[in-house]
Parts: structure tokens; C-alpha cells; sequence
């Protein structure tokens, strides 16, 4: 459970807050306090520690000296002091011009120097020196999950960098290196997690699901207002890849729950005044106690569509505790007040025990129903734009 808030207070948009002194060491170390007030079990920093900023400071992977005069060690420890894992933001592969890498290392640069070019993970020499980099400022800022951006498309500048008789070279070797400096970097620091981001969900394959988690696992997380969409990304992932996280904006019930998932990160507006921790920290606590059954069987139990005329619901179930979660959402202009739906994986013949949490987190039903009452239908009423939270465990 992560508070990030690198789009809300530091993002180039000119829509969201003015907060300058956010990425500086005082700024930062207020956020981790908000962080643990807000319930949070993680702290992440995202692309704005750098000289140079995001995106034209990729390549200069050290801290800005007047905003961060110690470093980021501060950051890191004090999350440790809490209990807390600190998450970074890098983007290895991506070099803008004249930035550090790009001047003192172009041997090991593809494309030309007066863009951005992609560092060549394939050369032997290349990738050793930027695992070591790497592996140094996870040592040095106390780093627990180190985060992997990727907002670039490589496949010309391998091409480029082929004859037409080895066409395909330069990707497998860069791959293959790729997944090297993940394994050596893993070896490195036991415990270490590996956020795979890659410009938000475009690397997620087996071998990096092997090796990693995609905590950001769609830019649509980059900013508010579509939590349609977080259900349709869980719905669909939800199928495949058992650990994937997304991003709230907002702590109401309908938007959390859409974003919730086996993790779970906001972009709260922690620096406003008047702004509500012990409602947050409530909404975050819901999130918290649901992530256990992500690990679950999952089942849809309506139609998934893209459309704000519809219900969907979803069902996780983990057969070891024999208990599960049922969300469903009704959407802004669906006309039906209500759906039926059909619980999967229940023992027919055995009782459960159903709470049922409306879109205020309040209990507004517990009742004791057989499994097959709960298989043949379950009939629910949900106001507009609201969601409804089922849990349930058997007798």
C-alpha cells in the first residue's frame, strides 16, 4: 500500500497543484510522514530526484545537489525507521542528450546524440557498468523496490544498428542483457522487488513477470477521473497476471475500490488543507485487508464492457482460507438497479457468512446463506456511480 504523488505535485501539467518545494529533502521527508500517517506500508519517488528532471535528465543518474544536499539516504531511512519499503524511479535504457551517460559513455549509446538514444543493455561492457551504477544508488539511497521506466521504442535502433544479413542481432542481445542485469541486481540485493513499468504495462511478459511486478501497470494511472477503466484493467488482467497495481485519486469508495488490487497506490492531496487522513486512512485500511484475496482464483461474475451504462463484478477466491471478495460497480448511467450474480468456487452443501459493505464502508448486511443458494443467484441493488464490497467465508 504506496503513496505516490509525482503527477499531483511535480508533473509538467499545468492542471495540477504548484508545489515546488516537493522534490526537495524537506518536501520528500514530509511525504513519508504522510505516508505512514495515511496507513501506508511503502513510500515512492518517482522521476524527480535528478539533475536535469524528467524527461530531459535521464541519463544523469545523481541527485540534484541543491534540492537533495544529502542525497536520498534521508528518504530511505527514515521509511526504514517506520517499517516502510522506499520504491525509486530509473530509466536506464533511455539517454537524453547531454545528459552524463550520453557524454562520457556514447560508445554504449545507439541512435544519435542529438536525441534520445537507447543504451545498448546487449554490450557486455555497457551493462555491467550500469548494473554496477545501478546496484550502487540502491545501496546508497536504501532502495527496496527499484523502479524500471522504459519510454522509448527500441526496435529502430536495433534494426539500425544491424547489417541486413544480422537483422535481429542487437534485440536478442539486448534482451538477453536485459534479463541478465535484472538477474544480477537481484542476486545483489536478496529481498529487492523490480518494478516494471516500461512507459505503464508495455513489457509485461513472462520472463519479466518472472522477475518482477508491475506496480504501474497502465499510464492511465498518470491522472484522475476513469476509474471505469482500473476496472476493465483488472478485469481483464486479473485473468493472467496475478500482481499488478494501479493508481487512485481519490479516496471514495467507488474510485479506491476501482483502483484496489493486490497492492495499492494513491496520489492523495495529503498537502490541502482540510484534508481528511482519518477517512483516507479508512479507505486504504478496506484496500489493505482485501489484498490477500488477489492471490486467489478469479472469476467475472457480469459482462466486461468499456461502457458507463453497465454493471460489472468480479470475484476472487482463495480455496486455502475458503473465503473470497465479490467487488461490483454500478456505473454513472446504468439504468438497472441491480444485477444477479452467480458466486463461483463455493461448496454447495456448506453455509457462508456474507458481509456486505456499501459504498460509505459501512456493513449494511451479514447473513448466513448454503453455497448453492449463493451459486444459483445472488441479487444485489447498487445506487449510480457506487460500489457494493461482499466478503465472505465459510462456516
Amino acid at each position: 500500500v504506496c503513496l505516490q504523488t509525482f503527477d499531483l505535485y511535480h508533473n509538467y501539467s499545468t492542471e495540477h497543484i504548484d508545489c515546488p518545494d516537493w522534490a526537495t529533502e524537506a518536501g520528500q521527508l514530509y511525504a513519508v510522514e504522510a505516508a505512514r500517517k495515511l496507513g501506508c506500508d511503502t513510500y515512492w519517488l518517482d522521476a524527480a530526484w535528478f539533475v536535469g528532471d524528467f524527461p530531459d535528465g535521464v541519463g544523469n543518474w545523481y541527485c540534484k545537489p541543491k534540492e537533495f544536499p544529502n542525497g536520498l539516504k534521508p528518504i530511505g531511512d527514515l521509511c526504514h525507521k517506520y517499517s516502510m519499503k522506499f520504491v525509486l524511479w530509473v530509466e536506464p535504457c533511455r539517454v537524453a542528450p547531454d545528459t552524463q551517460v550520453a557524454k562520457e559513455h556514447p560508445q554504449w549509446c545507439l541512435g544519435s546524440p542529438k536525441e534520445n538514444q537507447l543504451f545498448n543493455l546487449g554490450d557486455p561492457e555497457g551493462r555491467r557498468w550500469m548494473t554496477d551504477l545501478l546496484c550502487s544508488r540502491i545501496d546508497e539511497f536504501g532502495v527496496n523496490v527499484y523502479r524500471e521506466d522504459y519510454n522509448i521504442d527500441p526496435l529502430d535502433y536495433w534494426r539500425n544498428n544491424d547489417t541486413p544479413d544480422r537483422q535481429g542481432m542487437t534485440e536478442i542481445r539486448f534482451v538477453e542483457g536485459h534479463y541478465v542485469m535484472w538477474d544480477e541486481i537481484r542476486e545483489r540485493h536478496p529481498g529487492l522487488w523490480i518494478d516494471n513499468c516500461a512507459s505503464g504495462g508495455r513489457r509485461i511478459d513472462l520472463e519479466t513477470c518472472s522477475r518482477s511486478v508491475p506496480l504501474w501497470r497502465s499510464d492511465t494511472s498518470c491522472f484522475a477521473g476513469h476509474p471505469e477503466w482500473n476496472q476493465m484493467q483488472s478485469a481483464a488482467l486479473g485473468l493472467y497476471v496475478p500482481m499488478h497495481t494501479a493508481c487512485g485519486w481519490s479516496y471514495d469508495a467507488y474510485t479506491l475500490r476501482s483502483s484496489a488490487t493486490s497492492g495499492m497506490l494513491c496520489q492523495l492531496p495529503y498537502l490541502e488543507d482540510g484534508f481528511d487522513f482519518e477517512a483516507a486512512n479508512k479507505a486504504i485500511a478496506e484496500a489493505d485487508e482485501n489484498r490477500k484475496y488477489w492471490y486467489g482464483d478469479f472469476y467475472h461474475l457480469t459482462g466486461t464492457t468499456y461502457t458507463i451504462d453497465d454493471f460489472i463484478s468480479y470475484q476472487f477466491h482463495r480455496p486455502d482460507l475458503n473465503s473470497g471478495v465479490v467487488y461490483a460497480f454500478r456505473r454513472q448511467r446504468c439504468i438497472f438497479p441491480g444485477v444477479t450474480i452467480s458466486m463461483q468456487a463455493l461448496d454447495k452443501d456448506a453455509d457462508y457468512k456474507l458481509t456486505m459493505i456499501d459504498e460509505n464502508r459501512e456493513v449494511i448486511s451479514e447473513e448466513t446463506c448454503k453455497g448453492q443458494k449463493l451459486q444459483d443467484g445472488l441479487d444485489i441493488r447498487i445506487q449510480k456511480r457506487s460500489s457494493l464490497l461482499i466478503r465472505y467465508s465459510k462456516i
